[in-house]
């Protein structure tokens, strides 16, 4: 059957003064914009089976809303949940939908018109529905650096650690017409969008918008001999990068150039993409239960809860400012949350844990809904012989997802960001059985 695919991209950018996710302690919500936040959305059909894949610049989508819109969106398009990939990039200066504690209030209003906005972005890529066919290309690229660095006792802190695991690659798939034109280019790499720090208080999608923009001023450069047309469609997917930051940070400057170099990086893979991949789609999702770790004895529940009370009494006390006043009162919800699970008579062991594939021609996409650490995708990709995406931050987000061996060594993503997501952390275990998930869907011995 004949590939059909079309593209759109809406912009999401919210009212000032709404709060942002991705940092605690920020006095207020939005001030500003330095760069406007976009969603994109790619709409396949074999004739088969329709696919959609939206990307937004957003820190995270909660649970309830990913359910809704994905039900939502494949009803507009006649196709099933499944099918439908919804994806956040990561930023760090997106608007708090509500996946975060100590982030501010929601705003039930902007919320509305954001799913609003994505339902319509995938209509509007259905509309725009065309003859295509599918290349694939890689090319090296580094921006990032291992974020878990040791300390004199071996614990993790958060600092470069210049020999952790990165993934220096840029994969693109790129959308062609029949005219052999590039209509849209699906582009991924694997590194924390926080170039910009928590003391930036504008909206922005930091250096995946940057290297967006980037392409998009190229193509329209470009497009009279370069074989894209000039308003195609760059769509960026976040990889596994729970524990690679950005290198460059701190500043407008690092943004662009982070953004830039990813860009370039794309092109080039573009021009090292050949022949043309199979037409074929699909879409698979399961589940599997992912053991968590279980909380403390009551006695010692009820001395984390009395210092975290302590603790935001002082800060009452000494008039701290409202982010740290709401990053303490976190902490207390946390301690209570923590007591009343040891309490409980049948504390919820695991924690269901969707993974979903998405085959385009011969690239495959899986898709998780955590902040995956990067040894995931270096170990898989690895074992696969075939073209593979993995897409950390896919379909929400519950928790961080660190390897079996990095538990040992504690740090923020191992025993603190678990209080900001508000879910208890996943344990050691969990690695196992998602290498087994990875396994049965990508068919591996």
């Amino acid at each position: 059957m004949p590939l059909y695919a079309g593209a759109a991209e809406t912009n999401i950018t919210p009212p000032l003064d709404i709060w942002m996710a991705g940092y605690s302690h920020r006095p207020t919500g939005a001030v500003g914009v330095l760069d406007e936040l976009w969603a994109r959305a790619l709409v396949l059909d074999d004739g088969r089976q329709r696919l959609a894949l939206l990307t937004a610049d957003i820190a995270a989508f909660p649970d309830a809303l990913v359910t809704q819109v994905r039900t939502e969106i494949a009803t507009r398009l006649d196709t099933v949940p499944q099918a439908i990939l919804l994806h956040a990039t990561h930023t760090h200066n997106g608007p708090h939908l509500g996946t975060y504690r100590a982030m501010g209030t929601v705003d039930l209003p902007y919320i509305d018109v954001l799913t609003r906005k994505l339902v319509s972005v995938a209509r509007q890529a259905l509309r725009n529905l065309q003859p295509a066919h599918l290349t694939y290309g890689e090319s090296s690229a580094q921006i990032g650096i291992n974020r878990r660095a040791n300390d004199a006792q071996g614990r993790a802190i958060m600092r470069a650690n210049y020999g952790g695991p990165v993934s220096p690659t840029v994969q693109t798939l790129c959308v062609n017409g029949a005219d052999g034109r590039m209509f849209a280019m699906l582009f991924s790499h694997a590194c924390h969008p926080t170039t910009l720090t928590g003391d930036e208080l504008r909206f922005s999608a930091d250096w995946p918008g940057a290297a967006v923009a980037a392409l998009q001023e190229r193509f329209r450069r470009e497009a009279a001999d370069s074989g894209v047309t000039a308003d195609a469609v760059p769509l960026f997917f976040q990889g596994c990068c729970g524990d690679i930051d950005p290198l460059r940070r701190g500043s407008r400057e690092a943004v662009l150039t982070n953004g830039r170099q990813i860009a370039e990086a794309a092109h080039t893979a573009r021009w090292n993409a050949h022949g043309r991949l199979d037409a074929a789609l699909d879409a698979e999702e399961i589940s599997v239960d992912l053991p968590l770790v279980p909380p403390p004895s009551p006695e010692e529940c009820d001395r984390q809860l009395s210092q975290a009370q302590t603790r935001l009494a002082q800060g009452r006390e000494s008039a701290v400012g409202s982010g740290a006043l709401r990053d303490l009162q976190a902490q207390v919800e946390w301690a209570t949350e923590q007591r009343a699970r040891a309490l409980e008579a049948a504390t919820p062991a695991t924690q269901p844990f969707s993974v979903q594939k998405l085959l385009l021609g011969g690239v495959t996409l899986l898709g998780f809904p955590a902040e995956m650490f990067v040894a995931y995708q270096l170990d898989t990709v690895a074992q696969f012989r075939a073209p593979l995406l993995m897409l950390g931050t896919t379909n929400g987000c519950w928790n961080y997802l660190p390897t079996a061996e990095e538990y040992d060594r504690g740090g923020y993503e191992v025993e603190e960001a678990c209080r900001y997501y508000g879910n208890p952390m996943f344990a050691s275990g969990s690695d196992a059985r998602i290498r087994e998930a990875i396994a049965r869907l990508l068919k591996l011995s």
